[in-house]
């Protein structure tokens, strides 16, 4: 069987004809890089919709620029995304935003826009610092860099996991980095070609690959399934 690397050609293929090429997430092309980051954070959070009217609050209220972020009352950023319809605990979601605008602050000493400045911040080092912020993981921190930043980086989620495993790709009981390097591995020195396959594979998941079951017959994947049919996706 063909290993993800020599298939990614026909893979990338395969799943342009089914759901298109476009950039298939809600942050835009150009979008000032700290906007883009908290926007990925509440994506993570909440749903598309809810994550887009925090946004406009968090901007209505001044607190989309880094330094009012950081320094701003706890209280105010809960009360302005509830008016938004966003109730999380402040610990899940309050107090990783402030915690990466106080980040961004700091490297701001030294570039303006740390995210996308690769002459003075290495991809490495952003992404060990990110997550060493409470409440931000790998996955949070590489969809940050690569949504955001623009870092060929990219982040695993369930979707992604389920469907390298089944396909043979990746071995069950690989880790996160793993993962990782097997999505990163085929040569994309492109973060755009890493945004559409996270979008595809997220898309796929949703369709097709569920955790419950692998609906096979229709999925754009179909083709680069292992003789016999799908491997379990978990040890």
């Amino acid at each position: 069987m063909p290993t993800f690397d020599e298939s990614m050609a026909a893979i990338e293929l395969a799943l342009g004809e089914r759901y298109g090429h476009g950039r298939p997430n809600s942050i835009n092309e150009g979008e000032d890089s700290f906007r883009a980051a908290v926007t990925v954070l509440l994506e993570r959070a909440v749903d598309v919709k809810k994550a887009a009217k925090g946004i406009n609050a968090l901007a209505d209220a001044g607190l989309l620029d880094p330094r009012a972020l950081a320094e701003s009352d706890p209280a105010e950023v809960v009360d302005t995304l509830k008016g938004a319809g966003i109730s999380l605990a402040p610990a899940r979601l309050v107090g990783p935003l402030r915690r990466l605008a106080a980040w961004i602050v700091r490297l701001q000493e030294q570039a303006a826009d740390p995210l996308r400045d690769e002459s003075s911040f290495s991809t490495g080092r952003l992404r060990d610092e990110l997550c060493e912020l409470s409440g931000i993981g790998p996955a949070s921190a590489d969809a940050i860099l690569l949504f955001a930043g623009g870092r060929e980086v990219y982040p695993i989620d369930r979707p992604t996991y389920r469907i390298l495993v089944r396909h043979g790709w990746l071995d069950p009981t690989a880790d996160y980095e793993e993962a990782r390097s097997v999505m990163e591995r085929p040569g994309h020195d492109d973060p755009g070609a890493l945004i559409r396959l996270s979008g595809w594979f997220e898309q796929v998941g949703r369709d097709y690959c569920k955790a419950s079951v692998a609906k096979c017959e229709r999925c754009p994947l179909q083709a680069f399934l292992p003789e016999g049919g799908p491997y379990e996706h978990e040890p």
